[in-house]
């Protein structure tokens, strides 16, 4: 057999077929590094190489030799390639053309070594899995699926694989049960698991991961399978390439003490048991529930926990009796809406209903995507002095610019100052309450969640949310339009008020066609999205909106406005009339008309 490279490269092809690959077609790489799920390797005849499109692997027949069959070097698959193809080609040797009672022989002779005993396997479970020893070649031998076996040297830390003979799995079924079952790297690792009573299946090598995939591949539905590798980047590797696959796999915390499960096994039995159980306790935690835990029925008693819950919670007001009323007794878990035309004060009210939140106590997480954190405390420390200035005239009241601009300071009478003095400090006894988070544009959905989340983690408590304004939070996708943007945020402040419980205020623009009619659900804003998804929409408009005359620019002008707060939608209340409330824009402050 004097056959070359040139002359057996053709034979990609047969070997191609053999593995019961269509070279016409487009077919999964590879690569044992790269878990293609959209086939991406193709076969190029002119070449006599595969080439894959997504990771640029590009194979010969002796590069796949080398990697199927864990060769060493291109003369070793040269040999294969012959032994294959070549002119005098022979049937494929069996492992060492051993004798067939060879696994027998070797388990008889399993006492003759404490190799078992050193790594923790107990006689108890080497003669369950017909564990053996190899006197001749001083190596343990490790049954497999299928008749075959690896065997380790007892005299040092390598294996001697059959070469030409690709590694075996070992209890490769168990992956195809219903679980708990771990899947680990080497043979040792899979018996500790056992060791410790938990099922487990072993790749013999992170180059088998393919094959793992094609098992995982056949079952029907998802199990309770969960990936125990080695502490190394070898591990890392073929673990994140099957979870890229298969999502549902649970990945086991990294190994405490040492490289892989035979490590933890050896630091202590107790330790290696408590590992694995609470993996297991981890991974069911994560499954979904039975399908029929999701009838009416089943979440009766969730829902009497639900009621307990909110019989706990204080009763969170506007600030605003008769908009209470309207709203069914104030403010309640779900996604609210506030919507106006621009300048009309939507901002101003949503901040004095936020600082009458935190007079109660009630945290209240401000996303303030235009105007400055200062400017926000300026507006409301402005209407402190607005509400408590006695004088004719309001002569105490102080306007934002009155207030940031430092040098009007210096003007201002020892009255004063103690007036401004005594605004900042009601401000300050409950702005413990108010955190403010300013943004842009880039500000985006996932800051939101992150930042509600975080909060929680630092305090314990859940927030109220107010996002200034819907309209301008990054979009979700550059390529949507602005209405598929505004839907998806939406709806994703929806989920997050749901998964928290928590109450929702998001300002809306107004359609500019809608600026002189009265406010209603068509008014918002790209509103398909807002309509559906809201559980209350408010809607503030100029008393009088639509009415013969109506001048909204001349409405602006006036000092206090008339403004009219509508109720446009609610889902768990009857609609009343418009409120109506006069509004001093100088000072950020809205009051009840008597």
């Amino acid at each position: 057999m004097n056959e070359t490279f040139d002359d057996l490269r053709p034979h990609l092809l047969d070997y191609l077929h053999s593995r019961g690959i269509n070279p016409r077609r487009r077919f999964r790489c590879l690569n044992p590094d790269h878990l293609d799920r959209d086939p991406s390797m193709g076969y190029d005849s002119r070449r006599c190489k595969v080439h894959c499109f997504a990771c640029g692997a590009d194979y010969d027949l002796f590069d796949l030799l080398q990697i199927d069959e864990h060769l060493s070097t291109p003369g070793e698959a040269l040999e294969r390639a012959r032994a294959l193809y070549g002119t005098a080609a022979l049937p494929p040797k069996k492992q060492d053309q051993l004798p067939e009672d060879y696994l027998t022989r070797c388990a008889a002779c399993r006492r003759e070594t404490t190799y078992f005993s050193e790594r923790g396997i107990s006689e108890a479970t080497a003669e369950r899995f017909s564990l053996g020893y190899d006197r001749e070649n001083r190596c343990v031998v490790l049954p497999c699926a299928g008749g075959q076996f690896v065997r380790r040297s007892t005299e040092g830390k390598r294996y001697l694989n059959q070469k030409g003979v690709p590694s075996p799995l070992f209890q490769p079924e168990l992956l195809l049960g219903e679980g708990p079952v771990f899947l680990a790297e080497g043979v040792f690792d899979a018996l500790s698991a056992e060791e410790a009573g938990y099922p487990c299946a072993a790749m013999n090598g992170a180059g088998n991961r393919e094959k793992i995939a094609a098992l995982l591949r056949e079952r029907e539905a998802p199990g309770l399978i969960l990936l125990a590798p080695d502490n190394d980047k070898a591990g890392d590797t073929w673990a994140q390439a099957l979870l890229a696959e298969f999502p549902w796999l649970y990945r086991c915390p990294p190994i405490p003490g040492g490289k892989d499960l035979n490590d933890l096994l050896l630091s202590g039995r107790e330790q290696a048991a408590a590992y694995l159980g609470a993996a297991v306790e981890a991974a069911r935690a994560r499954q979904p529930a039975p399908y029929t835990d999701s009838s009416a029925a089943h979440q009766i008693e969730p829902l009497r926990q639900y009621i307990l819950s909110q019989a706990g919670k204080p009763r969170l007001s506007t600030g605003i009796e008769a908009l209470d009323k309207a709203l069914d007794g104030g403010l309640y878990d779900g996604l609210y809406i506030v919507g106006a035309v621009s300048s009309l004060g939507k901002t101003a009210f949503c901040m004095q209903i936020a600082d009458a939140l935190a007079r109660q106590g009630q945290d209240v997480l401000v996303f303030s995507l235009e105007m400055s954190a200062y400017e926000l405390m300026a507006r409301s420390i402005s209407r402190e002095t607005f509400l408590s200035d006695p004088t004719m005239g309001k002569q105490l009241s102080k306007t934002v610019r009155g207030i940031l601009d430092g040098r009007r300071w210096v003007g201002y009478t020892a009255r004063e100052h103690a007036h401004l003095q005594a605004a900042m400090e009601t401000y300050g006894s409950y702005g413990s309450h108010l955190y403010l988070r300013e943004g842009d544009h880039d500000t985006g959905l996932d800051t939101i969640a992150g930042e509600v989340e975080r909060h929680i983690a630092q305090t314990g408590r859940v927030p109220v949310v107010l996002i200034d304004y819907l309209q301008i939070i990054a979009p979700v996708d550059v390529h949507f339009t602005d209405k598929q943007n505004t839907d998806r945020a939406v709806c994703a402040l929806k989920k997050l008020s749901r998964a928290h419980e928590a109450t929702i205020l998001a300002i809306s623009s107004f359609n500019r066609e809608n600026y002189n009619t009265p406010a209603t659900m068509a008014s918002f804003k790209e509103s398909g999205g807002i309509d559906y998804s809201a559980d209350v929409l408010i809607g503030l408009q100029a008393r009088g909106a639509g009415g013969r005359g109506f001048d909204l620019e001349e409405e602006k002008r006036k000092d206090p406005r008339e403004i009219e707060v509508k109720v446009l939608k609610n889902r768990t209340a009857a609609l009343s009339g418009p409120i109506s409330l006069r509004y001093y824009p100088a000072y950020s402050c809205f009051q009840e008309n008597q």
